[in-house]
């Protein structure tokens, strides 16, 4: 009872929020510019390639190896969310400059920057080999965060598709332990930081206190970035266990413009987005929408990850009621005109058996 009591409060103090948001909600005109920068993607995705283009050529012409470990890991991080296989291919050359330099710092800081590739495209073997070959003893503070967030993603990942449940308990709880040890070591204030501590803040059910560290993260990161929709898609999680949709489709629109306009491959908001305008009934613009993430998804990585298919089957299920409904509706008039016109000819042969009659 009491528990229910609070949620009943949080969600009032969430909606107050909601109010002061929805001034400036305009979902209609959201979708439009979701829909003005799909069509201009191939000119955010040609910029990008210039970008990668440039980078390649000074890492080709550079002849310091420390300096081409630098420009190697600025590739990786451009490539991380753009092209699995050669985000894979540049973690893999930074490892290999690093163990040539003898750095194990560094070696061990790549090799857990790999294994979180690895586990993000369902390459979870992978990514725990790589995890155990880590001198975690050789780390520097930099390097414990990608190491602790690297366990923490391919445990949680784990846990979340095994069938077995003694698995997936002793993997949740090695995420939870990793997830605290992240927190323990990153600054305050970063990326991964704000990421976690909001994990940990919906999980004890702390929506209000969830949103006003979001409206701290929002107001730190830059518009149209990567992290900005990072930071809208934690935002709609938040209002997705408080059950208000508008806010929901609002805040995984806003993550999704950002992502289109930085020309990310691995796309999850945009999926997410057609999933509830398909509950919507906004069929056509579901199709659309997941129709292109799965372009993008296929793009960064040849096969569709699990999260992925559940929002692109749904889509694809509701079209097809919604196409059979409109057919049985078309059906039922058919039939109904079918049986006027009957009715109507009947009338029509009594009125003139009648008339003849009186003839």
């Amino acid at each position: 009872m009491i528990r229910t009591l609070l949620l009943i409060i949080v969600m009032g103090l969430a909606s107050t929020i909601s109010a002061q948001e929805k001034e400036s909600l305009d979902l209609n005109a959201l979708y439009q510019q979701i829909d003005d920068a799909i069509s201009q993607s191939p000119q955010y995705v040609a910029k990008l390639k210039q970008q990668l283009a440039a980078c390649q050529d000074s890492f080709l012409m550079e002849k310091s190896a420390e300096k081409r470990i630098l420009m190697a890991e600025k590739l990786f991080r451009l490539y991380e969310p753009y092209r699995n296989d050669s985000a894979l291919h540049y973690a893999e050359l930074c490892i290999t400059l690093a163990d040539s330099l003898r750095r194990p710092d560094l070696s061990g800081r790549f090799r857990s920057m790999l294994a979180y590739q690895c586990s993000t495209a369902n390459m979870y073997s992978e990514s725990l080999e790589l995890l155990r070959t880590i001198d975690k003893s050789a780390l520097d503070n930099t390097g414990l965060i990608d190491y602790y967030n690297a366990w923490m993603h391919v445990c949680g990942e784990i846990g979340s598709y095994t069938q077995r449940k003694d698995v997936r308990h002793h993997y949740f709880d090695l995420q939870n332990h990793y997830r605290d040890s992240v927190l323990m070591v990153a600054e305050e204030g970063s990326e991964k930081w704000f990421h976690l501590k909001m994990d940990v803040l919906s999980a004890r059910r702390l929506y209000q206190d969830a949103l006003e560290l979001s409206n701290q993260w929002l107001e730190k990161v830059t518009d149209n970035t990567h992290e900005s929709a990072y930071a809208a898609f934690y935002r709609s999680m938040v209002y997705d266990n408080l059950n208000n949709h508008e806010m929901v489709c609002y805040w995984l629109g806003k993550s999704a413009l950002d992502d289109i306009k930085c020309a990310v491959m691995n796309q999850a908001s945009l999926l997410f987005l057609a999933e509830h305008l398909a509950d919507d009934g906004d069929i056509s613009r579901a199709r659309r929408y997941v129709e292109f993430a799965k372009e993008c998804n296929l793009a960064f990585c040849p096969r569709m990850r699990f999260y992925q298919v559940n929002p692109v089957i749904n889509v694809i299920e509701k079209s097809s009621q919604a196409t059979q409904s409109k057919a049985n509706l078309i059906l039922i008039v058919a039939i109904a005109a079918i049986v006027f016109l009957l009715l109507a000819l009947f009338y029509v042969f009594s009125l003139m058996r009648k008339a003849k009659r009186k003839e």
